[in-house]
């Protein structure tokens, strides 16, 4: 918890238009620590390759 908030704030701080695509990032991460048995390191895999994809695609 502590990392994503450190994340996001400095994520809203130096990029606005960014913050989206991080809350989505993380809204990713939480749903797949919870629906694969609460796996750390493919939700957060995971929820970085999303963050990643987003941040190239757009």
């Amino acid at each position: 918890m502590i990392l994503a908030v450190t994340a996001l704030r400095g994520t809203v701080v130096s990029d606005p238009h960014g913050t989206w695509f991080a809350l989505l990032a993380v809204a990713v991460t939480i749903g797949v620590h919870l629906a694969f048995g609460r796996r750390t390191i493919l939700s957060v895999g995971i929820g970085t390759a999303v963050y990643v994809v987003l941040r190239n695609a757009l």
